[in-house]
């Protein structure tokens, strides 16, 4: 599902945000007509006000870092079709006669990024390189 130009993108598991929303807001709710207005009685009328905003703005904001945080792009990297060529070949392995050394990837590859040096794993089941911090 996209909304607002892409902007918020939902995957196939958005049914279970509306419960996750449901069981949020419930609670909230159920504070907030029986225990906080209960509390603006008891105490006195800034008070009790000010426990009911400081139950509701922080309800919002979670609300809010919830919708922001499963309506983004997980940035999901597909599997490669061809696997990369390989630079060199492994040097560890005995090579008979007539036969071909075999060509193998480094399992490690040190790549540059803004001056500094990155070191990022290749993966057999992708057969990429994988970007730092990026997992299964």
């Amino acid at each position: 599902i996209f909304l607002f130009q892409g902007r918020f993108i939902f995957g196939p598991d958005v049914r279970s945000l509306g419960l996750t929303i449901l069981l949020i807001v419930a609670p909230v709710s159920i504070f907030c007509v029986f225990i906080a207005r209960k509390l603006m009685d008891d105490f006195s009328h800034h008070l009790g006000n000010s426990i009911m905003v400081v139950a509701v703005v922080f309800t919002v904001y979670d609300l809010l870092l919830l919708l922001l945080t499963s309506g983004r792009d997980p940035g999901i990297i597909p599997r490669n079709a061809h696997p990369p060529e390989p630079e060199s070949f492994d040097g560890s392995v005995d090579v008979g006669a007539g036969q071909t050394p075999q060509l193998r990837l480094p399992r490690i590859k040190e790549v540059e990024v803004n001056g500094i040096t990155v070191k990022i794993k290749y993966c057999d089941t992708c057969m990429l390189y994988r970007p730092p911090r990026c997992s299964h």
